[in-house]
Parts: structure tokens; sequence; C-alpha cells
């Protein structure tokens, strides 16, 4: 029996989320799917192939989120909202962030419409040129996507890690001693957020950053 490339790509996640993206391989999802290797390369000629579709899929379900602001004055909150929804989206899957890293928008076209929509608010609503609202939408998807990467790679860091982090670098060991708590995780995100959106009202014109 024949497989099509959805089914190809959902259990791909499906082992994703089992066993990480280190263990994810075309060898392994090709016995999962009960087919010989070469039978994935008609859906997903690459590994970097499937990251994308997979990226694709995991994104895909913000797209009818993201209608722009209402009110053109907004875009920041609009900008904030949209950062959050994707990074709790890469979240949402183990090593998620991973899996969008570096992807083409090619293949990962919810990806890349998240990225136009930017675009558009930016340039529309606050007003940079083209150019620069262009930089801006890819300075949020590396934002969020090499955040969401950093969350996801920590997870794992042991009490001996920890002390050796604290016995060498004092000043950032009081300061996380400041930030213990589950939240904090999603306060550095918001706060990171903040500054790139403090940042793009900086080059908005004047009657656009607010």
């Amino acid at each position: 029996m024949g497989i099509e490339r959805d089914q190809v790509v959902r259990t791909a996640l499906r082992l994703l989320d089992e066993n990480g993206l280190e263990k994810l391989s075309l060898r392994r999802l090709a016995g999962e799917l009960g087919v010989q290797a070469p039978a994935l390369y008609w859906h997903v000629p690459s590994k970097r192939a499937l990251l994308d579709h997979m990226t694709d899929v995991i994104v895909a379900p913000l797209v009818p989120e993201l209608a722009g602001p209402s009110d053109p004055a907004a875009w920041p909150d609009w900008l904030r909202r949209t950062a959050g929804l994707l990074h709790e989206a890469l979240l949402a899957h183990r090593d998620g962030g991973a899996v969008a890293l570096g992807a083409g928008l090619h293949r990962a076209v919810a990806l890349g419409a998240v990225a136009e929509r930017i675009v558009e608010v930016l340039h529309e609503a606050a007003g940079l040129d083209l150019a620069d609202a262009s930089r801006g939408a890819g300075t949020v998807l590396q934002l969020v996507i090499g955040r969401t990467v950093e969350e996801q790679a920590l997870t794992d860091v042991t009490p001996e890690a920890l002390a050796e982090v604290r016995s060498r670098f004092p000043s950032m060991a009081a300061a996380l001693a400041l930030r213990q708590g589950p939240d904090d995780d999603a306060a550095s995100f918001r706060f990171a957020v903040d500054l790139l959106v403090e940042g793009l009202r900086a080059v908005a014109p004047p009657d656009r950053a607010d």
C-alpha cells in the first residue's frame, strides 16, 4: 500500500515527540511506516526536506489566527501576540525549535505565511519601509525560533553543571537566584520580545511608533 506525505510527516512528528530530533532518521521513519527508505524519497528527498514539512504542519494552525490588527496603532501588541503564538506552537513539540531552525520557506509554507504577515503589518501598520519590514520579520522569526531552541536544549542541566556556572559567573548566579520559579522562561521570552518591539518602534516613523 502506498504512503502519502501527510502520513509520513505526522508519523515523523510522533517519533519526534517520543524520541527527540537526534534519534529521528529517514531509516527509522521508514521502518515505522513499514516501507523501505527509498519509498520516502518521493515525498521527502532529504532529512532537511522532512524537517521543513514538519515545520509546516507545526505552524499551520497559527495562520488563520494572524489577521492584521484592526487598529494600525495596535501593531506592537499584535506582534507580541504573534511571537507568543509561534513560540507556543514550537514548544508544543519536543525539539520543535530545532526542527524549524533553518527551515526553507518553499516547503515550510506556513512559516513563510507568518513571515509574510509580519512584513505586511510592519510595512503597512508600523510604517517601516519594505526592506526594513522584511528585516524586522526575519528578526522576529530568529528570536522566537532561537529562543525556543535554547529553552528546549536546557531542560536537562544537572545540579553539578549549575553549581559550576555559579562558581564561575557570580553576577549571573546572583541574577538567576532572583529569577527562580516556573514562570521564568515565559517572563524571559516576553522580555526579549518587548526589547525587539521597542527596537522596531525606534525605527518606525514617529506617527506610527505608538
